[in-house]
């Protein structure tokens, strides 16, 4: 098998990166657990609270430059395009162009090889400038997942006049060079068939529902033999690359179209043992990574096929649920978001969104307003344990006619980042800080007089709320809330920056013109703005050297003076944070205790001193990185 190898210094170097940067501690290998929510740069690192921005054709470059406004506004993972190989190239093309005959965004989900792309007529970029982005988001506590399309492979240019049944006469030649395994070994589907959906109940008929989905072609793109252990490990040697890049995850294209352990004998395979839960495993033990894992699964998983299947094995997007809110929007029901139910999975395997690439670019909500797709983005990211991705629009053209938003886009070039309703919204930055803030908090839904309302939090002295006019906008309210977990106080609105006033549980204010208002103590805002990095340093192999460090900020880096008594503690030697485990968020603890911006206790500052020389320094933050890098 051919194997994707890296040096030892590259590998070295890229785990160095990953743990100086940010390091997260969050499970998403049983996607129905709430995952703890700690807050790195006032940015939540839940799974299940996770508010991913789909930053959908972005070249590297570009999102590397927009991550401080990506972070200012509370988003707390970016979700690239599909970083592998394709069939052509996509530098200096537009999203869409001609009559659809040439390239466009679809281009990246045709691949011609299972490794990051390095061909220079990439519009993505280079995998260093990969890298680098990753990076940079990590010093944001923003994480970043990959796009991946492991089902099929690409086709020739002239497939539609193709009328052969052999899957490599469909085949794109240039994964001969990237896959010759694959390619040699003739590892497709065949024969060569286009899914049509079947809907035969017989689950052991040759051409059931089950058949169809998983050994027939997705839009005529010849079908991988994923039960091929070849397949398999090209598939799982390219998501360990990604990981080793830094990547904290993936989310599957086609998912629904790959077999499970649990299908039928004739059609179940060990795909996803051997490639994504492998992977995982990989993640966790060399990174102290659990990686956020989504699969695209529309409408239904197929005749007798439960979504357990998947569920089991990742979280999975809701197109259903999504249709549901998007109607009780339109017909203006405040009802409809606390009584929903997920078509097949509990609420935190799902994974909802105010529109996906495929609905904007059908044209299905094209159309949408700026203010619809907030109040869409608020009950579903305002709620708890609840995974939601919005979709970066690359325009700002709202239409619902197919030309015409196809005419808008071919001026937009394949790698533009553009600063559309993601950048510029109070409403979605309000929404993602409540989420931030409240992740793993609990949650109660309630609506009164046309208004739907989300409690958030734990306690009396520290909830909070958000209100969502599904009848209009501006709106002023009295709302008696169910909880009343928010405290009594005047309070400013996170969106408009009106007044609000909660007494004895009662909410009283004036509702902006988005039609959504998020209020919470201000004692619940986070001790680092979003907009600004968190401290990092830059490091080298350990020496007897005085240690450089490179900070960020302006202030100075200090050192403690010598302690002088040790404290009786349960906890091990570098636990900063006394969570149990000695991890990249102690290190990230003492340099921002070293430049002011934490405040650590006497068995902290114990714990705080790693190489028990009596003090506090860099160099503890710096050994617990080469501890957790294996270095030490």
């Amino acid at each position: 098998m051919k194997k994707r190898i890296i040096s030892v210094v590259v590998a070295v170097s890229i785990i160095l990166t990953c743990f100086i940067a940010v390091q997260y501690s969050v499970t998403a290998a049983s996607t129905d657990k709430q995952t703890s929510a700690a807050q790195v740069n006032g940015i939540t690192d839940s799974n299940d609270n996770a508010t991913i921005l789909q930053c959908w054709n972005w070249s590297y470059a570009n999102l590397k430059k927009e991550i401080p406004k990506v972070a200012a506004q509370g988003f707390s993972v970016v979700q690239i395009s599909p970083p592998n190989e394709i069939k052509e190239g996509t530098k200096g093309h537009t999203v869409v162009e001609g009559n659809d005959d040439k390239n466009g965004w679809w281009m990246f989900y045709q691949p011609a090889g299972f490794q990051i792309n390095e061909s220079t007529d990439n519009a993505l970029g280079t995998k260093k400038e990969l890298i680098e982005m990753v990076e940079e988001a990590h010093k944001y506590g923003v994480r970043v997942i990959a796009d991946s399309v492991i089902n099929h492979m690409g086709t020739c240019n002239n497939e539609s006049s193709i009328t052969s049944q052999n899957p490599m006469d469909h085949l794109t030649p240039k994964a001969a060079t990237f896959e010759p395994e694959i390619v040699n070994g003739k590892l497709f589907h065949t024969p060569w068939k286009e899914m049509q959906y079947l809907e035969n109940p017989n689950e052991h008929s040759r051409y059931d529902s089950t058949y169809d989905l998983t050994r027939n072609c997705t839009s005529r793109l010849p079908d991988l033999k994923t039960e091929s252990p070849v397949v398999q490990g090209a598939i799982y040697d390219y998501l360990k690359e990604l990981v080793d890049a830094g990547i904290d995850g993936f989310r599957f294209d086609a998912a629904k179209h790959i077999e499970t352990p649990t299908d039928i004998d004739s059609l179940k395979s060990s795909f996803w043992t051997n490639t994504l839960t492998k992977v995982k495993t990989y993640a966790k033990n060399t990174y102290k990574k659990d990686l956020l894992a989504y699969g695209e699964i529309l409408n239904t998983c197929g005749v007798g096929r439960p979504w357990t299947s998947y569920c089991s094995l990742m979280k999975v997007t809701d197109s259903s649920l999504f249709w549901q809110l998007s109607d009780a929007i339109n017909n203006r029901n405040a009802a409809i978001p606390q009584n929903i139910q997920m078509s097949g999975a509990t609420k935190a395997q799902a994974v909802l969104w105010d529109e996906s690439h495929d609905t904007y670019m059908d044209a299905n909500t094209s159309g949408f307003s700026v203010e619809k797709r907030n109040k869409l983005w608020a009950i579903t990211a305002g709620r708890d344990g609840i995974t939601s991705l919005y979709f970066a629009r690359p325009s700002t053209t709202v239409t619902s006619n197919k030309a015409t938003l196809k005419n808008g886009l071919k001026s937009i070039k394949m790698g533009d980042a553009k600063e559309t309703d993601w950048a510029t919204s109070k409403a979605v930055a309000g929404i993602n800080k409540l989420n931030n803030i409240y992740a793993g908090k609990g949650e109660y839904i309630s609506n009164s007089n046309g208004v739907t309302i989300i409690e958030r939090g734990t306690s009396e002295s520290n909830g909070g709320v958000l209100l969502v006019n599904m009848q209009g906008t501006t709106k002023s309210v009295s709302i008696s809330l169910q909880k009343k977990k928010v405290p009594d106080g005047k309070y400013k609105d996170a969106v408009s920056g009106g007044s609000f006033t909660v007494s004895s549980g009662n909410v009283s204010g004036s509702i902006g013109n988005t039609g959504i208002a998020v209020i919470y103590p201000e004692s619940m805002e986070p001790t680092q703005p979003a907009t600004e990095a968190p401290t990092t340093v830059t490091t080298a192999p350990p020496t007897d050297a005085p240690t450089t460090v490179a900070p960020t900020t302006t202030a100075p880096i200090v050192t403690e003076p010598p302690t002088t008594t040790a404290p009786a503690s349960k906890f091990e030697k570098g636990d900063v944070n006394r969570d149990g485990d000695v991890n990249i968020k102690d290190a990230t603890m003492i340099q921002k205790y070293l430049v002011k911006l934490f405040t650590l206790d006497d068995e902290q500052k114990w714990l705080a001193d790693f190489d028990g020389d009596g003090r506090v320094s860099i160099k503890d933050a710096t050994k617990i990185q080469y501890k957790l890098a294996g270095m030490l």
